[in-house]
C-alpha cells in the first residue's frame, strides 16, 4: 500500500471517530488526509470504495497478528470493535435497513470470499467457504451473523461483557464448523 493510500485510510479512520459515514464527504476526507480532491479519484471510485479497503487493510492487519488462529482471530476482531466503539457507531448509527448496512455486508462478503483463495488458510470460515456449493450465499450468511453481533451488541450499548460476546462468537462459529462437517456440501 503506497502513503497516499494510507493516509486516505487512517482520515477516513480519524473522521468516523467524530462522523457517520453516510454523512460523510470526500472533501472532507480530503481535507482530514491533507490530499486533493483528485488523488482521491486516482485511487478510489467513491467513499464506499475508500471504506471497502480501509476494512480489507484493517482486517488483514488484524489476521496477521492472529497467526492464522481461528479463534485468536475472533478475540482480535472483537477486541478492535470494543477498543473502536466510536467508529462502530458511526458506522452503523441507523437501521440494519439502511443501504449503508447492505454495502458494509457486501463489503465484508467479498474479504471472506476473497480469503477461500488463500492456500494456507485453513480455518473453519474459510475451508466451509471452499466446500460449499454456493460460497456467495454462505458468504453472505456469515457476513450477516458477523455484522449482526456487531449491531447487538451495540444496541446493548456494548453493556454485554467483551469476553461474553467473544465466547459467544467462538462458539457459534464452532458449531457452524461442526455442522457442515457433518453435513456434506460438496
Amino acid at each position: 500500500m503506497n502513503r497516499t493510500v494510507r493516509d486516505f485510510q487512517n482520515a477516513l479512520e480519524s473522521l468516523l471517530k467524530t462522523h457517520q459515514f453516510e454523512h460523510l464527504t470526500i472533501d472532507q476526507i480530503c481535507n482530514e488526509a491533507l490530499l486533493h480532491r483528485s488523488s482521491f479519484y486516482r485511487y478510489f471510485h467513491d467513499k464506499y470504495d475508500l471504506l471497502e479497503q480501509t476494512i480489507n487493510t484493517r482486517l488483514n492487519i488484524l489476521i496477521e497478528q492472529s497467526d492464522r488462529n481461528e479463534d485468536e482471530f475472533v478475540e482480535i476482531i472483537i477486541k478492535y470493535v470494543g477498543d473502536n466503539r466510536e467508529i462502530f457507531r458511526n458506522l452503523t448509527n441507523s437501521s440494519s435497513h439502511s443501504s449503508l448496512y447492505g454495502e458494509i455486508m457486501k463489503i465484508v462478503s467479498e474479504i471472506l470470499l476473497k480469503q477461500r483463495h488463500d492456500a494456507e488458510n485453513n480455518d473453519t470460515i474459510t475451508l466451509a467457504l471452499r466446500n460449499s456449493k454456493n460460497p456467495e450465499m454462505l458468504a453472505y450468511i456469515m457476513s450477516g451473523s458477523i455484522l449482526g453481533a456487531f449491531y447487538w451488541w451495540r444496541q446493548n450499548n456494548y453493556e454485554v461483557p467483551q469476553q461474553d460476546v467473544i465466547d459467544f462468537a467462538k462458539n457459534s462459529i464452532h458449531a457452524v464448523s461442526n455442522h457442515l462437517g457433518h453435513n456434506s456440501v460438496d
